[in-house]
């Protein structure tokens, strides 16, 4: 196995660079089939990962078909298959001249085989093909933890982008793409650009998911809140939220790159510390130890997690579905 190589500061969730450069490496033969892949903590060790985060990768590996996971044994990189209806020793125009000639044996005439084999031939095209997305925020959290949940819509794959990259230059959305979503907050300072490279953009809502409201409802008013944040609007949200539910406690808020002792008291202190949800995966180790002793004096820790809206998510169902009737006509 070749190095891994993760940029924790790309729009692209960590597992799926983890499982790309896995899938990549199989496909050059670097990772030959039947070759057992690191077990997942040792795999966490060497890309500098959580152990859930490789095995995220490792599942989203198995259901591409490139590894195949046994339960106590570890994941071995899978042989690949020959495509379907070839033969080793066979050329192509072989395999065609055979098939013609079974199907003209059972005395169908030739313009009706011509037919099954257009039918057969857009049948499999459909099928292969898939709508790309690329799913836009400026909070990088946030767009970790909702792009599982956006690629789960069908005929779908998503490419993740934070939006300050596309506006300052330094990424451009692919062309593989062929539309957008972003939440309707950033919608006005987007869409300038979508209309430069005339993509389709769909918006969505966001809201504090369920756990997190009823995590915060709790919090006692005279109770000051910790905010551990990595970037600026992190905070802002969370500060929004809290506002929305009434809460005006003290807030004593620190960035990680700014942690100091006073927040690490506080947290010994028995004081509700809310933190971005992935922050197990990007987190420094000094970060790590504050949350470890603040679990430690029962300070209760709150994820500030968001969800797409249900209104939201089922346009955006109805949308991808749509194009991707469109795109199996030759309509786009």
């Amino acid at each position: 196995m070749e190095k891994i190589e993760i940029d924790k500061n790309s729009g692209t969730p960590l597992y799926l660079q983890l499982a790309r450069q896995l899938e990549q490496q199989a496909a050059d033969g670097i990772l030959v089939p039947g070759e057992r892949l690191l077990s997942e903590v040792r795999m966490a060790e060497v890309s500098g990962l959580s152990v859930g985060t490789v095995k995220k990768a490792y599942t989203w590996l198995q259901d591409r078909g490139v590894v195949q996971k046994i339960r106590g044994g570890g994941a071995y990189v899978q042989k690949k298959q020959p495509e379907n209806g070839q033969s080793r020793g066979k050329s192509p125009s072989d395999i065609v001249e055979e098939m013609f000639s079974k199907v003209s044996s059972c005395g169908l005439p030739m313009n009706r085989v011509f037919l099954l084999a257009q039918q057969e031939l857009v049948s499999h095209f459909q099928k292969k093909q898939k709508i790309c997305a690329a799913l836009v925020e400026c909070n990088i959290e946030i767009l970790h933890s909702i792009a599982p949940v956006v690629e789960s819509i069908p005929n779908l794959t998503v490419e993740t982008y934070v939006l300050e990259e596309l506006l300052s230059g330094s990424r451009v959305i692919s062309s593989r793409c062929d539309l957008a979503f972003i939440s309707q907050s950033h919608y006005q300072e987007f869409i300038g650009y979508a209309d430069a490279l005339g993509i389709p953009t769909e918006t969505f809502a966001l809201v504090e998911s369920r756990e997190t409201i009823a995590r915060l409802a709790t919090i006692p008013e005279d109770q000051p809140i910790c905010i551990l944040y990595r970037s600026a609007t992190f905070l802002k949200n969370a500060r929004r939220t809290l506002q929305h539910l009434g809460k005006t406690n003290e807030q004593i808020c620190a960035s990680e790159e700014e942690m100091s002792e006073a927040i690490d008291n506080c947290c010994r202190q028995g004081m509700p510390l809310i933190i971005s949800p992935d922050y197990i995966e990007y987190a420094s180790a000094w970060t790590l130890q504050v949350v470890a002793r603040a679990r430690k004096s029962r300070s209760r820790i709150i994820p500030m997690e968001y969800e797409i809206d249900q209104g939201s998510w089922m346009h955006m169902v109805e949308v991808v579905g749509k194009m991707d009737r469109q795109k199996g006509n030759g309509e786009i």
